[in-house]
């Protein structure tokens, strides 16, 4: 710290049953030594440490756990590698520092996607345009949601589960004068919460 370094705690849950602290984990805490959390390692997912990241102002991160060479480090099913996004003004070591002490991360792992609330609303919103295409006699409007990213979203509306694909796009509908709420099951900003949006029609 003395050097100026992030000090990061990586996978907090491994091998472990839960997140309770040991004594030397209090210490450094208690010392303010600790900048972000690991809460996707390789394939581990670690919800409560998402808890952690806003009780202490910690970032969040999602790391492959790369131990050998990269082109040994394998997907699931397609999806892409572990990510942390870092949302920077720009590529300068300051920029990525500040965007860190600023906790604007995102940590993606296997199709779910991690972080700060408002974080990830602006990122879903930026990501997923919505308009009216068609509206009845009833007032009930037509809603096409697109997705313009190549991330994909699991959605929920009105209770029934729905996926919009990667660059795809959905049509739900939406009695008169009723805004457009929606979950998103695959973002987490806390050990049970998921991201939930309005859409003012």
């Amino acid at each position: 710290r003395a050097q100026g370094a992030i000090i990061m705690q990586n996978h907090p849950g491994w091998t472990r049953s839960d997140l309770s602290m040991m004594e030397f984990e209090k210490k450094v805490y208690a010392e303010g030594l600790i900048d972000g959390i690991e809460v996707m390692n390789h394939l581990d997912f670690y919800p409560r440490a998402i808890d952690r990241a806003g009780e202490y102002g910690l970032f969040m991160a999602s790391n492959t756990d790369l131990h050998t060479a990269s082109w040994e480090y394998y997907g699931n099913n397609g999806s892409f590698r572990n990510m942390t996004l870092i949302f920077a003004k720009d590529k300068s070591l300051e920029s990525l520092k500040e965007a860190l002490k600023a906790r604007r991360t995102l940590a993606y792992s296997f199709g779910t996607i991690a972080g700060d609330r408002q974080l990830l609303e602006d990122f879903f919103k930026a990501s997923v345009k919505c308009m009216v295409v068609d509206t009845d006699a009833n007032g009930t409007r037509t809603v096409m949601l697109i997705n313009e990213t190549s991330f994909p979203y699991y959605l929920n509306y009105g209770g029934d589960p729905m996926k919009l694909n990667a660059f795809g796009a959905l049509s739900v509908s939406v009695k008169k004068d009723d805004a457009l709420k929606v979950k998103i099951e695959n973002m987490w900003h806390g050990s049970d919460q998921h991201l939930e949006v309005e859409y003012k029609l």
